[in-house]
């Protein structure tokens, strides 16, 4: 992973000194699509793009999210892969750097969505990466849909996305299954598979 990250900030340095006349924003996503699926594709295939890259911007501040999938994660055993990782690019002139944020261990990204917190008790804004996974055992066949909240952080002209292993989050929000209950022979639908429907839940809490 050193390796990639200091190739990416070579090309990044590049980019910005040879394409001064673009906007950051089209300079930052170029540097990183050409790294992550075209340019580098063959020197590095243990590396993929789970989900398209998102930028994060609040107020004047903006940041990249990337979302960047382990391809060898079936050929390791032994111990356990996320899936992918979430890492985070500073969208300004000064000093490039990627930094990880956490895991992410869903097998597909369904949507990557915001959600502006305004009552008195829950106020910020967060982000939210909503994952599905293929579920199949001896009382299910289906899928679990999961969501995680990212809190957009904000400390003087510094913005980045945290994670916090110790909140258990909302329980409705994690392992929604939809399928097929092989014990009782019942389907079952989950409530909160996409973002317009999350998002109208959070509404209700936040009302």
């Amino acid at each position: 992973m050193a390796i990639i990250v200091e190739n990416i900030l070579k090309g990044y340095a590049k980019l910005k000194k040879s394409l001064k006349g673009f906007k950051f924003l089209d300079i930052c996503l170029l540097c990183f699509w050409l790294v992550f699926s075209n340019a580098w594709a063959a020197d590095y295939s243990s590396i993929g793009v789970l989900h398209p890259p998102v930028v994060v911007s609040v107020e004047q501040q903006k940041i990249s999210v990337f979302f960047l999938k382990n391809n060898l994660k079936s050929r390791v055993e032994g111990m356990h892969v996320a899936n992918a990782e979430i890492f985070v690019f500073p969208m300004n002139f000064g000093q490039p750097e990627l930094k990880y944020v956490w895991k992410v261990e869903g097998e597909q990204i369904v949507s990557v969505f915001f959600y502006d917190w305004k009552s008195q008790n829950r106020s910020g804004k967060s982000m939210y990466v909503l994952t599905r996974s293929r579920l199949l055992n001896d009382v299910f066949d289906g899928a679990t849909y999961s969501t995680m909240e990212l809190p957009i952080i904000k400390d003087g002209d510094k913005l980045s996305v945290s994670f916090f292993p110790g909140e258990s989050g909302d329980p409705y929000l994690h392992s929604c299954n939809e399928g097929w209950d092989l014990v009782t022979g019942k389907a079952v639908q989950c409530g909160y598979k996409d973002a317009d429907s999350i998002k109208k839940y959070f509404s209700s809490l936040d009302s």
